[in-house]
């Protein structure tokens, strides 16, 4: 009696269709997105890049805890550091105080001065709405940047919401792409 193997091809042939499709999945997932750490795009970047031991007063706190605890033992140690972490992050953290969808585009102003008085450099924003010196997180396909509001607009077509710098553009999408849409976050400083 011969065995029909044909089954077994197929679930090897679903199998590696399903493992080829995870992978796709995996990869979709943008680098910078921080899915275990809810709103990651409202805390300063440098909370993804270092942690509370590059701060000299966590650290000095670091220190006192562990002179004033000589027989802490492991767990208590590993309570503590996480204590540091959430105080590090906290520290890094802004509030949103509103949020919008929309379109966002860049414009050339460097160098001139906007339209809240302030000269023009770096990570800046045009808003119709927003005030003057305005935090805001601009969002896009699992990357972010904080922009300072500093100047007026964009003007014209209403679903635009914001205008950015060609350097905050850029860490969104290529400034070839010209419009993206992107969730923008109005963010309270501490």
């Amino acid at each position: 009696m011969l065995m029909d193997h044909g089954t077994s091809r197929r679930r090897l042939g679903l199998t590696a269709l399903t493992a080829g499709a995870l992978a796709l999945v995996a990869m979709a997932i943008p680098a910078q997105a921080h899915p275990n750490v809810p709103r990651w795009y409202q805390y300063d970047k440098i909370v993804w890049h270092r942690g509370w031991k590059s701060s000299p007063r966590l650290l000095a706190e670091h220190d006192r805890w562990h002179d004033n605890h000589p027989r802490s033992s492991w767990n208590e140690n590993v309570d503590f550091h996480h204590v540091l972490r959430s105080r590090w992050e906290a520290v890094h953290f802004h509030e949103a105080l509103s949020y919008r969808d929309g379109k966002v585009t860049w414009y050339e102003g460097t160098g001139k001065v906007g339209a809240c008085g302030v000269r023009l450099y770096g990570l800046y924003a045009a808003s119709r709405t927003l005030p003057c010196g305005a935090l805001v997180s601009v969002r896009h396909n699992g990357h972010y940047v904080f922009v300072k509001i500093l100047d007026r607009g964009p003007f014209g077509d209403y679903s635009r919401i914001l205008d950015l710098s060609p350097k905050a553009f850029h860490v969104l999408a290529p400034l070839s792409v010209g419009v993206i849409p992107a969730r923008t976050v109005h963010l309270r400083r501490h």
